[in-house]
């Protein structure tokens, strides 16, 4: 089975937005960025939009998308298709759904020393190399 994911880098002048996944869910612990799972009938933009306002309250403007990467969960039963988009942050302030248990803006030299889910390091270096 497949899932289609669409995620968001935000960015915030020199900073990048990561949420801490809540203990018990999908890459406990570890520290992600806003989106989720396409609903049937959606465009990805459309899913990343409305992820984004669910996880975080926030607006902002997409600008294009920087990478695609595949994954299978433990159980080897899903394989997830994940699309993350560079945005910039336009407003709003953060208030976290109960996927997350915190959040922090980030500078992208110190993004380096959080344990993340493994497709935020590649949606960075894609970013950082474009």
């Amino acid at each position: 089975m497949f899932r289609v994911l669409t995620k968001a880098l935000i960015r915030k002048g020199e900073e990048i937005l990561l949420l801490k996944r809540k203990d018990g869910s999908f890459g406990s612990g570890l520290w992600d960025i806003p989106g989720g799972k396409l609903e049937f009938g959606e465009f990805p933009i459309e899913s990343l939009e409305r992820e984004i306002f669910e996880e975080t309250s926030l607006k902002v403007k997409v600008i294009r998308p920087i990478s695609i990467s595949s994954g299978i969960n433990e159980t080897k039963t899903k394989q997830y298709i994940t699309i993350v988009f560079l945005c910039d942050y336009q407003g709003g302030d953060i208030k976290l759904n109960d996927e997350h248990s915190e959040y922090k803006w980030v500078s992208i030299s110190k993004i380096d020393d959080l344990e993340k889910i493994y497709y935020v390091d590649e949606a960075i270096n894609k970013f950082l190399t474009d």
